[in-house]
């Protein structure tokens, strides 16, 4: 991975499911069409794993079978493949080329989303390596990842008020082990900021707004 060398912002909302990284995703994209500063940019919302590409599909069906043998429960670390391999797709057509023209990219998940298949804290170094690998030269760092930080009881009652059946992902072991490899992956890799999503959804915002500021304008000058 290399820092983003582009003129656009890339900008990764993170968390285990639950943590409300997309409703704060969606505030920021409705806060930025309000700043003068960027009045002559883009803003893209783009998610990661996306179902309309091909490992994207693989993925969410697989999260849905619920036989012994499907492959995120057999082998999670092959698992991750698919999704380093939509994220390279995502990557290379969608988020690169945004950068390119200067757009802001706000990005659902992205791959910090990796410490799912991590069973130890120990494979998450292993887990990045397996996704430059299979990235390559297109693997670019985020200029911020924010990181949504939510008790894995809080977080599964906000799931259920949806009103839909939790995927293999959303289960209360996976989500506790989860949540420690995210605060472990804050503290090892550039560019992360951890947020306590236990807040009101209005504070958790301006907290996001507080840190998002700063990184829009640092690359405006930085470009201009």
């Amino acid at each position: 991975m290399i820092p983003n060398p582009y003129p656009g912002i890339f900008i990764v909302f993170e968390g285990i499911d639950g943590c409300g990284k997309t409703a704060q995703l969606n505030r920021v994209y409705g806060w930025t069409q309000t700043l003068e500063i960027i009045k002559h940019y883009d803003v893209l919302k783009m998610k990661e794993p996306g179902k309309e590409r091909f490992f994207g599909k693989k993925i969410y069906a697989n999260l849905s079978d619920k036989n012994p043998a499907a492959l995120h429960k057999i082998d999670p670390r092959g698992f991750q493949t698919w999704y380093a391999c939509d994220s390279k797709k995502n990557l290379r057509e969608n988020i690169i080329p945004a950068l390119k023209q200067g757009s802001i990219v706000l990005c659902d998940r992205f791959r910090p989303s990796m410490v799912y298949g991590a069973r130890t804290l120990g494979e998450i170094p292993d887990l990045m390596n397996m996704n430059r690998q299979i990235i390559g030269e297109d693997f670019i760092w985020p200029d911020l990842i924010l990181i949504f930080d939510l008790p894995v009881n809080a977080a599964i009652k906000r799931l259920k008020q949806k009103n839909r059946d939790l995927d293999e992902h959303e289960k209360h072991g996976i989500l506790k082990k989860v949540r420690i490899c995210y605060q472990y992956f804050a503290r090892i890799y550039p560019n992360c900021r951890m947020i306590n999503a236990e807040e009101s959804e209005e504070q958790v915002s301006e907290k996001v707004k507080s840190l998002v500021l700063p990184v829009i304008e640092s690359k405006i000058r930085s470009t201009t």
